[in-house]
């Protein structure tokens, strides 16, 4: 069982890198225009995974979009570009893409843990068939015990 719980571990930190790169793939696609193609630059994945919890961050704005006004202030223009401002239309490229992941989340979460169990299910197939083979008897329960002829102890 631990060893299932450390392939799905894996399972789902691959699903989710692989979600990742695909989301950022499609929110670069969003963006309306390409001036400095800085704004496209600034989109980007961070793997912030810890043994307990795996996230995968996907961010837009920064360094690379972030500049200063006449009065001295920041400002992001990726977030301009999302919200809009006093003197422009929004032209939302971030949030549209990450709600259609959002909705279709679930279902990748449940594909993955049912391959994984499918896996998991080939694999003790095989190593029973492979002990079976050599003569060794493999009795699977909460009580269950592995025993091997006299002449392999």
């Amino acid at each position: 069982m631990q060893e299932l719980a450390q392939q799905m571990k894996g399972s789902f930190h691959d699903m989710l890198l692989a979600q990742g790169d695909e989301l950022v793939d499609n929110i670069q696609r969003a963006i309306p225009h390409n001036v400095t193609g800085h704004l496209k630059q600034s989109v980007r994945k961070k793997d912030v995974s810890t043994d307990t919890k795996l996230t995968v961050l996907v961010l837009a704005g920064g360094p690379l979009t972030t500049k200063r006004t006449p009065a001295g202030h920041s400002f992001d223009y990726a977030l301009a570009e999302e919200f809009g401002t006093e003197k422009q239309d929004p032209r939302p490229f971030f949030y549209s893409s990450v709600r259609l992941y959002r909705a279709g989340g679930l279902e990748q979460f449940r594909e993955t843990f049912e391959e994984t169990i499918a896996e998991n299910n080939r694999t003790r197939a095989i190593l029973k068939d492979n002990y079976s083979n050599a003569g060794v008897s493999v009795n699977v329960g909460h009580r269950g015990a592995i025993s091997a002829p006299k002449g392999l102890k």
